[in-house]
């Protein structure tokens, strides 16, 4: 199993609209990732974020799901924790809950449908924990879908903070691939995210022009000395282009607009490499607490030198496996058997671990089976 540090780690909320696709492009994140080796379908109910009977019989998230997935990043592995999250506002007590230990969220709007109520409560909600964010318009392998109308709308709705790293790509009124906006280079797409490049339409150039100036703006706002080079003519590298984007979208100064199909796994690779990029690990950010011996708050760095502390955000009651908690790690290291004090509760509690087999096993790391789908396989106590 590998072993993550903190600066590894991403935390990622899935907001938006009920039926925008967030389960869908989970469900292609973790295709794309090698975390499964075939797309289940909502209609079909074999998604492995929606495992609930309930979510299953009314074919929408009604609970927030923890989906881990593994990706070979630019300066290697990271580990993407993503909170698939309900879209109705009837069970808007799970969303805040994945955000409150999300780091950063992705927001899937249907180009189709367009801005939604969910889309705008998504973005209240970014705003209210300040959390980077990033649109996925998804459904653009329907014909009718316009991206450019859709992304008309945004700018009108939310401001200058939109900026579109992606324009499509459609010949014969079939979606077929994307330009990057970043690096100003065609995408034709071969088996679901894979691509090769190819030559920029002609009829994306203007359109390209104006979403490229945007960019290279907001590159120069970074510092005193990239203003200057900007107006005197200078191109940036990459390498630079890259860090400002990091540090305009950390910040919230710039909010990334990305396009794919989520039923086709178009696009998804994309958002995998924005998530690398351009999302924070919770390093960067301090946790808030209360010393139970004061009763006095507190904040402090996540930092897993230090006297271990967790924060449970979701308990889960499972008829198979029982009652168990979600917790995310603030500061210290939490390891088997780990005696934890409760501060609910006044007490101290060991932790308790199960193997893929569902027994309590010292060795495992995690639970095959549909709640818990990582193919983690440990040696058992029960097998020795």
């Amino acid at each position: 199993m590998n072993v993550y540090g903190t600066k590894q780690i991403r935390n990622v909320a899935l907001l938006g609209h009920g039926g925008a696709g967030k389960t869908t492009l989970a469900e292609a994140m973790a295709l794309v990732t090698g975390a499964i080796s075939r797309m289940g379908k909502v209609t079909d109910g074999n998604t492995i974020s929606d495992y609930d009977k309930e979510e299953i019989k009314r074919q929408f998230s009604i609970s927030t799901s923890l989906i881990p997935l593994e990706y070979e990043g630019e300066d290697g592995p990271i580990k993407i924790n993503l909170l698939d999250t309900p879209g109705y506002f009837d069970f808007v007590g799970e969303v805040e809950e994945a955000i409150s230990v999300a780091d950063a969220a992705v927001i899937v709007v249907n180009c189709k449908a367009g801005i939604e109520v969910g889309t705008l409560k998504a973005w209240e909600l970014c705003e209210k924990y300040k959390l980077p964010r990033l649109f996925f318009v998804t459904n653009m392998d329907d014909d009718q879908a316009s991206f450019r109308e859709l992304l008309l709308k945004l700018e009108k709705e939310f401001g200058r903070k939109i900026a579109p790293f992606h324009l499509p790509i459609r010949e014969n009124e079939k979606f077929v691939g994307f330009v990057n906006v970043v690096k100003m280079a065609g995408r034709r797409f071969t088996v679901n995210s894979d691509y090769v490049e190819c030559e920029i339409p002609e009829y994306s150039q203007k359109n390209l022009g104006i979403a490229r100036e945007a960019l290279m703006e907001a590159v120069a706002e970074i510092s005193e000395e990239y203003m200057e080079r900007y107006f005197s003519g200078d191109e940036f590298t990459l390498e630079e282009i890259s860090s400002a984007l990091r540090e305009h979208v950390i910040q919230g100064n710039i909010v990334p607009v990305m396009l794919g199909s989520g039923i086709n796994a178009q696009g998804v690779k994309m958002v995998l490499q924005a998530i690398d990029k351009y999302f924070p690990s919770p390093e960067r950010y301090e946790c808030i607490g209360v010393d139970v011996s004061t009763g006095e708050r507190f904040t402090a760095r996540y930092n897993d030198n230090v006297s271990l502390s967790a924060r449970v955000f979701k308990t889960i009651l499972d008829p198979f496996i029982g009652k168990y908690s979600l917790m995310k790690i603030c500061t210290g290291t939490l390891k088997a058997d780990s005696a934890i004090y409760n501060v609910n509760k006044d007490t101290e509690e060991k932790r308790k671990t199960l193997c893929a087999k569902g027994k309590r096993c010292h060795r495992s790391s995690g639970i095959k089976s549909r709640r818990y789908w990582r193919s983690i396989q440990i040696e058992c106590d029960a097998d020795r």
